[in-house]
């Protein structure tokens, strides 16, 4: 089940909209955030979330993710926070049109040591095999050299399409993605994760939607109803 059963089954739901969905679709706030943390802008909503959201973003529009990507990423500069992006390319040449076509090119002007544009396999698999420890170091290493030079936080996107093409250790992505959860307790850097329902199968889609307890689907955010927390 790719993009439009899937899509229709989530907005359909009534999970469409951050205001709207039904009382058994929010979790109770104190759940949500185990301890008190600085809340953040994200940019493209007027609620503020703690710092180390773990977000899975549904998207079957690049329009969509046009207004919501550089939203996302100048808002990472003005909370004073290092911005990482992973772009689901082959070699750096490629990144800057990678940026324009989503409009993040002028949202990533900001100082080096505080912006970063990576691909994809820099980012999740630098030796060529995905590896979830390697990840998890990354991301702790991250967030704690931003704080060292004096930011106040990270946060990171990354594309997920590079999962498709039979990368080894692919088959630990879901278990990454769950033990994420427990990393930004002790490191909050917040975290969207991207996933193209044009390509991803729905079987996939229910995995992913399962260990990330914010989503956004149909261009709003919300709390995720069918997150399981461990």
């Amino acid at each position: 089940m790719r993009d439009s059963r899937l899509y229709a089954m989530l907005t359909g739901a009534g999970v469409s909209c951050p205001h709207g969905a039904p009382a058994w679709a929010r979790h109770d706030e104190e759940n949500f955030m185990a301890e008190a943390r600085r809340h953040i802008c994200l940019g493209f909503t007027e609620e503020r979330y703690p710092e180390g959201t773990h977000i899975c973003y549904l998207y079957n529009s690049d329009e969509e993710r046009r207004r919501i990507l550089p939203l996302f990423a100048r808002h990472a500069l003005l909370e004073n926070e290092a911005f990482g992006y992973l772009a689901d390319v082959e070699t750096h040449a490629e990144l800057p049109a990678a940026a324009a076509a989503l409009d993040l090119t002028h949202a990533l002007m900001g100082p080096a040591d505080q912006v970063q544009l990576l691909t994809t396999r820099e980012g999740y698999y630098p030796e060529g095999q995905f590896d979830s420890e390697g990840m998890l170091a990354r991301l702790r290493a991250q967030y704690l050299q931003a704080r060292a030079a004096g930011l106040a936080g990270a946060r990171f996107a990354g594309e997920m399409d590079w999962a498709l093409r039979g990368v080894p250790g692919t088959e630990h992505i879901i278990e990454c993605e769950s033990r994420i959860n427990d990393l930004v307790k002790e490191a909050p850097i917040t975290i969207m994760c991207q996933y193209d329902l044009r390509k991803f199968d729905g079987a996939m889609m229910f995995d992913v939607m399962n260990v990330h307890p914010v989503m956004i689907v149909g261009g709003h955010i919300l709390r995720n109803p069918f997150y399981k927390q461990a």
